[in-house]
């Protein structure tokens, strides 16, 4: 929780230059009060799926949770329809055959014994509804407001949220483990620089930044079908980095399989499929 609330104050203060002139450029206030309001749910849409997922990964194995997260591909449309948004069956297809995927690539072991859910599990689910309500929130408020506002007021409530619990934590729970260390110290920062820095600037300042400037024209649906090739891409990193010893990655990593590639596979598929449109079918088209 510390390192989460970590950077996502620092990717804020990445972000705040273009946050402050997208703010002094936009006079309609309606805009302003749906950036500032987006931000700001969206924000604890963030910090909830973050934290659930850190405490759920405590007990739940990584395949379990990768797949369990990757459901809000199907969640985000399902959330949709509540609202009144028209999911189209192209996308719906995307968005099965992404789960099929994302079961073979995360999940499926033909040498296993099936599978088991645990408590962690569960805070994971809870994790995948958090990110759902993310896309939907962005989807409701990226089109008629600054995006950059809307990354840095997120960024904002995730981080001061994350350094709070990580307070609470700290000082409540120091006698345990997991509680000791919450607690603030430069020496931990220091080792951790690195991997910090990453997050800040290129997975938070970065890659959410882009979702919300993307979600100014991508439908939710779309984008959740799109944000699930998370798990293919770092498959894909995984294999590569064990293939040359990498990060000293062959203690925990998995090498690529045969069904991990179908998964990849089917996952692709369902952003392709998710995107036809049969203009044939439309009233008055020539084509």
């Amino acid at each position: 929780v510390l390192f989460n609330g970590l950077r996502h104050l620092i990717g804020a203060a990445v972000v705040l230059p273009l946050a402050i002139r997208g703010w002094r450029l936009c006079k309609d206030p309606t805009a302003r009060r749906t950036a500032i309001t987006g931000g700001l749910l969206a924000g604890l849409a963030m910090f909830a799926g973050s934290t659930t997922q850190q405490v759920g990964m405590q007990t739940a194995s990584i395949s379990s949770a990768g797949f369990i997260t990757g459901l809000y591909v199907i969640i985000v449309p399902l959330l949709g329809l509540a609202v009144g948004q028209r999911v189209r069956w192209p996308v719906w297809t995307g968005a099965l055959l992404a789960v099929v995927g994302l079961f073979f690539l995360s999940l499926y072991d033909p040498t296993g014994d099936g599978l088991h859910l645990n408590t962690g599990d569960m805070w994971v689910l809870a994790c995948a509804f958090a990110w759902a309500f993310h896309v939907q929130i962005l989807g409701w408020a990226a089109p008629s407001a600054d995006p950059f506002v809307i990354s840095v007021v997120q960024f904002a409530v995730t981080g001061i949220g994350g350094m709070a619990v990580s307070l609470v934590l700290s000082l409540g729970f120091s006698s345990e483990t997991w509680g000791a260390r919450e607690a603030f110290h430069w020496d931990s920062l220091t080792a951790t620089l690195g991997p910090l820095a990453f997050a800040s600037v290129l997975s938070t300042g970065l890659a959410f930044t882009l979702q919300v400037v993307a979600q100014r024209k991508a439908p939710p649906a779309h984008t959740a079908i799109l944000l699930s090739l998370e798990s293919v891409f770092s498959a894909l990193a995984e294999a590569a980095c064990l293939s040359v010893g990498v990060l000293g990655l062959a203690s925990m990593g998995s090498p690529m399989t045969a069904w991990k590639l179908l998964g990849c596979a089917l996952m692709f598929c369902g952003v392709l499929v998710s995107q036809v449109r049969l203009a044939w079918f439309r009233t008055g088209s020539t084509s």
